[in-house]
């Protein structure tokens, strides 16, 4: 697959996609600077939820939608000021809407059920087999616990390609924090997209970089670091206002895993880390300057 934009539409192969007009959308023109990920939290059949995001009384819209064949229809250009983000900050300013274009993957979103079930409920009543959709129970601190199913390949490969034409056409997307998601945006508010989704991997893919390598374990098959002062532990691995709380000088945490990222700063080395949170068990990102590795 070979994407490209032209006149802020989007194309495959030389062809346009499939356009859909909506309505949605406010006035005037944005100068892009940040790519959001979405998902429709929604039904699965082909077209429901672009029916949906180009009727007047959807109020909400997006750029496009991948559909979970990784077929694409494109409903708005990309430097149109669509209705995708609602309340939302990035790096401290509000209204994502202003900054850039969204794109929706179909999915059903946080679905209900007890761990170890068989079937899985979405919010508007259906029922997934967990066995047909390969889903998976999952809890994290921004998401909750919940079902969720995973994105079809062809949607992660459809994701990847739209985001290397559009970074590749707007040049104010230019750092991996910059490809974002619903839930880093609007934190608290939206889970989406869900915790499945595989977004180091497209940032690293996106902008040349070696996806972020696993730390070598220590003899105990684990690595753990110690702060050397007081230091916010964080929901993704950025100086971004995304604190989860402080702790103390002198707290040890196990490491998850590493990476290499930047936001708008100097690249730095952080670590996903595990560790005990006002006495609670929370994971969360430290930099890897305010540490010391215990071997």
């Amino acid at each position: 697959m070979s994407f490209s934009i032209k006149n802020h539409r989007l194309f495959l192969d030389g062809a346009q996609v499939d356009y859909r007009p909506t309505p949605n959308k406010s006035a005037g023109t944005i100068d892009p600077s940040v790519l959001t990920f979405h998902d429709t939290a929604g039904r699965l059949e082909k077209g429901n939820s672009v029916s949906w995001l180009v009727n007047p009384a959807a109020k909400a819209s997006a750029q496009a939608v991948i559909e979970r064949d990784g077929s694409i229809a494109q409903l708005a250009p990309f430097n149109a000021k669509c209705w995708h983000a609602g309340r939302s900050v990035f790096q401290g300013v509000s209204g994502v809407n202003s900054l850039g274009p969204g794109i929706e993957i179909v999915n059903p979103g946080k679905m209900e059920g007890r761990p170890g079930a068989d079937f899985a409920r979405a919010w508007w009543g259906q029922t997934f087999s967990v066995a047909d959709y390969d889903l998976e129970y999952v809890s994290t601190p921004e998401h909750g616990s919940g079902w969720w199913m995973p994105y079809t390949e062809e949607q992660i490969e459809a994701a990847l390609g739209m985001a290397i034409a559009i970074v590749g056409k707007y040049p104010k997307i230019a750092s991996p924090q910059r490809l974002t998601t619903h839930w880093t945006i609007s934190p608290g508010r939206k889970v989406d997209t869900n915790p499945l989704f595989p977004l180091e991997k497209i940032r690293s893919r996106v902008f040349g970089r070696a996806d972020p390598e696993p730390i070598d374990a220590d003899d105990d098959g684990d690595l753990y670091v110690e702060t050397v002062t007081d230091l916010n532990l964080r929901r993704w691995p950025s100086r971004n206002d995304n604190v989860i709380g402080t702790l103390p000088l002198g707290t040890r945490c196990r490491v998850i895993r590493s990476g290499v990222y930047a936001d708008g700063f100097p690249e730095a080395r952080w670590h996903l880390v595990a560790a005990i949170l006002a006495g609670e068990p929370q994971e969360g990102w430290v930099h890897s300057g305010y540490v010391t590795e215990l071997g």
